[in-house]
């Protein structure tokens, strides 16, 4: 009868701990279980992106470009990122992924998810996987990739699914990928411009099928924007984001809405 009681008392005390640790988590980053944080990170050149969740996974979309290693790097110390679990590039060029490897190697990347043609140093530690044609991979709970388009130049286009919540990234600023959009049927939140807006998608046609919110344009310091794409987007109501003006965008997501931090 003893045992019982101090086996239930233990049993007690274990959850209360494990109370407490989720509550001071909880507290120390404002966000409730369920919520993951987007971090679209404004660099001086080039693509990279944060998805952290409740209990402190990280993966990181893009790794921007050499020149944004300082920049990239000084902002994830702000937000006390040591960790990276997962690495995606969606783009083989360097202002996509001139700062994988040291990424890799500083935040201790279990998972890279690359370019088929993609190639880069030889590391037992990191597990590589290569995008495949329409895979949906899942990230944390309920939160998967889709990969929609991979163009002639391995750009990988991919719409991110949290819950009802969808955010697009655009990766080929050709419209030919258009239509594989809009046969999806689906509304975006949140849309992620190609090519540093300097392409010609999103079209109009597209621009009314998914109906974004919110439009991401990271900085380059070799694309000039394309002011008819800038214009269409004004002309549906869709708030413009560029990063060099505005500065890192938080967004808050939880599986059935989202809301702007910054």
């Amino acid at each position: 009868m003893l045992k019982s009681r101090w086996a239930h008392l233990f049993l007690l005390f274990i959850f209360s701990l494990f109370s407490i640790i989720e509550t001071a988590w909880q507290d120390e980053n404002g966000m409730e279980n369920g919520e993951i944080d987007m971090v679209f990170f404004n660099l001086p050149h080039g693509e990279a992106t944060l998805i952290t969740n409740y209990y402190g996974d990280n993966i990181l979309i893009n790794t921007g470009s050499v020149k944004s290693e300082k920049s990239l790097n000084e902002q994830l110390k702000q937000m006390g990122i040591t960790e990276i679990d997962q690495v995606i590039i969606s783009n083989e060029e360097e202002a996509y992924s001139g700062n994988l490897q040291n990424v890799i190697t500083k935040y201790h990347v279990n998972k890279a998810i690359l370019p088929e043609s993609f190639e880069m140093e030889q590391n037992q530690s990191v597990k590589i996987e290569k995008w495949q044609s329409d895979k949906i991979y899942t990230l944390f709970d309920h939160l998967m990739v889709q990969n929609i388009d991979i163009s002639k130049d391995d750009e990988i286009s991919f719409m991110l699914h949290y819950g009802e919540e969808s955010v697009l990234f655009l990766n080929d600023g050709n419209i030919s990928i258009e239509p594989k959009l809009i046969d999806q049927h689906r509304q975006v939140d949140i849309l992620k411009i190609a090519e540093f807006g300097s392409g010609e998608s999103p079209s109009q046609r597209l621009l009314k099928q998914i109906n974004p919110i919110i439009s991401i344009i990271f900085h380059s310091n070799k694309h000039e924007i394309n002011e008819d794409l800038i214009e269409r987007l004004n002309a549906s109501w869709i708030d413009i984001y560029f990063l060099k003006q505005s500065g890192t965008v938080y967004v808050r997501m939880s599986q059935s809405d989202y809301e702007l931090l910054s």
